[in-house]
């Protein structure tokens, strides 16, 4: 084999290798882009995610808030349904005296 054709046949294997690697990089590339759309969209769901938490937190609050004055109503009821029952109570015994 003559020098030429030597070096002919490295610089064919140079460009097989290239070429490997080019088609190495492009599947490479196309992944990186196909990952980072996927990462777009659930970066939006995250965000949706969060605004919803956000709202769900507001309204657990407020049904806090609501449940409190409800259970001091219901306080003040007991207290007017006992101190009632009380006068009942009273009324029936001096009716009997």
């Amino acid at each position: 084999m003559t020098k030429i054709e030597q070096l002919e046949s490295e610089l064919s294997q140079k460009v097989n290798e290239l070429n490997e690697s080019l088609n190495a990089q492009y599947l490479l590339h196309q992944r990186l882009k196909s990952n980072t759309k996927t990462l777009g969209e659930i970066e939006n769901l995250l965000k949706a995610v969060a605004a919803n938490l956000t709202h769900s937190n507001e309204y657990i609050d407020t049904l806090k808030q609501e449940n409190r004055k409800l259970k001091l109503s219901c306080d003040v009821w007991i207290k007017r349904a006992i101190k009632l029952e009380f006068d009942v109570l009273s009324a029936r015994d001096a009716a009997k005296k």
